[in-house]
């Protein structure tokens, strides 16, 4: 296992993985994950890039804020702000998975010098509904009083699609289970009530999108229903975005169909270093 790191990121500490040198890579995770789910991906490009995975606030080893009023994707935002600039970079490419996307593409509008490219993995620009209002406001309360490890035998219980078992069976059962308990315990069951309703009553940014004139891909697992079509349109939203779709993956394509997966990114990275995807005007460096 990696070693963690901690920074000091303004009212929070913040705790990540990293590995290597050169231009800065970010893989920023989604809700319930952290940056273990990058944990066994940052070798693959520590070689040729600085491979910085952080955990946001309320998950993983970051500080739990305690209250469900401290967690907004706006806050992840200048969380994502501060953990750069307290890590020394200037500029990034930064990959957002799921939440983590969120954050990312609201960053993209709001800070495009910071970037030089965005990768939008298995996310939306649009509210999220994948549970009725009543229902999540029922696990929402579950998980205030009873932790959110509770959900973990929900999820042993709910069937396996074969992209999902293909992701666990590229850590092993045993391994998966361990990490997703891990996960579950270290998350602040207000970060889970804050962001639950946050991704499901947030504006849509799509129009938005269309200001966006940094190199962007928009990659989704073929099987990640909720996520394929939103996906298509943030990818038609971009001007000069491409969009990958991953075969045999639903949503964490990078356990489901990792090589694939390290393709589409290799893939995007080194159409930047060529200059084949259009390159923003310079405003700084690291």
């Amino acid at each position: 296992m990696l070693n963690s790191k901690v920074i000091s990121n303004g009212s929070i500490e913040t705790a990540y993985y990293e590995r290597g040198n050169g231009e800065t890579l970010v893989l920023l995770h989604g809700f319930t994950g952290s940056k273990l789910d990058f944990h066994d991906q940052l070798d693959w490009f520590s070689d040729t890039y600085r491979v910085l995975a952080p955990d946001q606030r309320g998950h993983g080893e970051s500080t739990n804020i305690g209250t469900a009023e401290g967690y907004a994707l706006d806050v992840l935002v200048a969380d994502l702000e501060g953990f750069l600039t307290a890590a020394g970079v200037q500029r990034c490419h930064l990959l957002g998975h799921s939440m983590g996307g969120m954050v990312a593409m609201r960053f993209a509008l709001a800070h495009p010098q910071r970037l030089h490219s965005l990768m939008l993995m298995d996310t939306a620009a649009e509210p999220l509904t994948l549970f009725p209002a009543a229902l999540r406001d029922k696990i929402i309360a579950e998980v205030l009083e009873m932790g959110c490890a509770f959900r973990l035998d929900t999820m042993r219980a709910m069937p396996m699609s074969d992209a999902a078992a293909r992701g666990r069976d590229f850590l092993g059962a045993d391994e998966h289970w361990r990490r997703i308990e891990l996960k579950l315990n270290q998350m602040d069951p207000h970060a889970w009530a804050g962001l639950s309703n946050e991704m499901s009553s947030q504006a849509s940014i799509l129009d938005q999108l269309r200001s966006v004139r940094i190199p962007t891909t928009v990659l989704v697992g073929e099987f990640d229903t909720p996520f394929v079509e939103p996906s298509a349109r943030m990818a038609e939203a971009i001007p000069g975005a491409r969009l990958e779709i991953i075969a045999h993956a639903a949503h964490c394509p990078q356990y489901e169909n990792a090589e694939a997966w390290r393709d589409v990114v290799t893939a995007h990275l080194a159409g930047f270093a060529r200059g084949t995807h259009q390159k923003p005007t310079p405003q700084g460096d690291n």
